[in-house]
């Protein structure tokens, strides 16, 4: 199994080679001090010929850089595929909602005519009793009872039949004066 390495990590590329140099303290000294490779080493410091592998950690060839990104200056290019859609899904909510509307219509509609029947047949029921009520008192100002009174209070007394004139016509627009004892009709 092999990783990639990046080319300027040189410390995959050693430790393939078989060199067994890790990166660690004593490597980094060995190279300034001047032991290079494991058999320029003395006998005395390396007592084990075999050279102790360690597998490498992992991604420590990997480097990850956090750049910030201004995107403030960036404009969006216009898609005319989502320019459509979008204009199609308001085309279409529109006429959804009109539809509604156009069904709510006649609800309304009968809801408010009640409305208007209730209000007239509470007027009509107020009228009536206004009628009645105007009726009454005409009934009562009309009585003869009243008309008596009335003109006994105003000192009123009853007509010499002599002083009567009778109205006749064939309308109630239409009146002819007639003098009580005469024949002759007197036209207006």
């Amino acid at each position: 199994m092999r990783r990639h390495a990046a080319q300027s990590c040189g410390r995959w590329s050693e430790f393939e080679k078989g060199l067994g140099a890790m990166a660690s303290l004593a490597t980094f000294v060995n190279r300034f001090v001047g032991v290079r490779e494991l058999a320029d080493a003395p006998p005395a410091v390396w007592t084990r010929t075999e050279s102790p592998r360690l597998r490498p950690i992992a991604n420590e060839d990997v480097y990850l850089f956090v750049k910030r990104i201004d995107n403030t200056t960036v404009v969006r290019a216009t898609d005319p595929a989502a320019r459509k859609a979008r204009s199609r899904s308001t085309i279409t909510g529109f006429i959804a909602a009109l539809l509604v509307i156009l069904g709510l219509v006649p609800t309304a509609y009968n809801t408010t005519a009640a409305f208007t029947a209730q209000h007239l047949k509470e007027e009509q029921a107020r009228l009536k009793v206004e009628k009645a009520k105007l009726d009454a008192a005409e009934a009562q100002l009309v009585s003869m009872d009243r008309l008596q009174q009335l003109a006994r209070t105003l000192k009123m007394s009853e007509p010499a039949p002599q002083q009567v004139e009778t109205l006749e016509g064939k309308s109630k627009a239409e009146a002819r004066n007639r003098t009580p004892l005469a024949t002759a009709e007197v036209l207006r």
